[in-house]
């Protein structure tokens, strides 16, 4: 049972902390700080496919869904994620409905999508039944989506109807950048498309995720209707309290 998808469809909160550094100590962290869910960062960061196995397996024993940030809409390291249990995939730069729909063909086995058949961690490597996975892992698996592109916000209302979308996570840096006010996160057309978001992911029953500022920001945000919260890097966190702790310890 994906726990995450589970506190989502419930309604429930679920606070994600992002890695990027290709360490499973890190991943590891994340879990035991008390995070749902472990963003494995292969967009920005440096996780590959030869560091995502040992995040996956590091932030499930942690009690933290991993769910894989792909470096774009592309099948290869979607499918070795799922394949090494990966509980889900955010998919960045969505633009149109056409990109949606493939975003859930790599993720959804046939006739629903197009996911290869080859899962190794999620049936405990052929001890269970492949095809009792099978039968269950379309509705396990999320597919999350970053809404940070103008073209996106555009074509909300028909990207909301396809079938299999989980989770709409807004992608605020990129998609002020690109309406011309770059990582300005508060800009009125930045909280126009947050709300035509909060909208449609009510109408059709997908999560929205948002980046807060701050913990009362947090809880503003899910008055409003978010769900999934892409709180911190662990990375910024990290260097944040390095220089705060460097310049609290100051001696004159």
């Amino acid at each position: 049972m994906n726990r995450m998808k589970q506190l989502l469809k419930s309604g429930n909160s679920v606070f994600s902390c992002t890695v990027g550094i290709p360490h499973p100590n890190l991943a590891e962290i994340a879990g035991l700080a008390g995070y749902e869910c472990t963003m494995l960062d292969g967009e920005h960061g440096c996780i590959n496919a030869d560091s995502l196995d040992m995040m996956i397996l590091a932030a499930f024993a942690a009690g933290s869904t991993p769910v894989f940030r792909a470096p774009s809409i592309d099948g290869a390291l979607v499918k070795l994620a799922l394949d090494h249990g990966a509980g889900g995939i955010l998919f960045p730069h969505v633009r149109n409905v056409e990109d949606a729909k493939k975003a859930v063909q790599l993720c959804k086995y046939p006739p629903t999508g197009k996911r290869g058949v080859g899962p190794g961690r999620p049936i405990h490597y052929g001890i269970k039944d492949p095809r009792a996975y099978l039968s269950q892992a379309n509705e396990e698996i999320i597919v999350a989506l970053m809404i940070e592109e103008p073209e996106a916000v555009d074509s909300l209302e028909e990207i909301a109807a396809v079938p299999g979308i989980d989770i709409f996570n807004m992608g605020p840096w990129d998609l002020s950048t690109a309406y011309g006010y770059p990582v300005e996160e508060r800009h009125t057309l930045v909280e126009q498309a947050f709300e035509k978001v909060l909208d449609l992911g009510h109408k059709h029953g997908i999560a929205v995720g948002v980046c807060p500022l701050n913990a009362q920001d947090a809880k503003e945000l899910y008055r409003k209707g978010a769900r999934f919260f892409e709180a911190v890097s662990i990375e910024s966190f990290l260097a944040g309290q390095l220089v705060n702790y460097r310049r609290d310890c100051r001696i004159e």
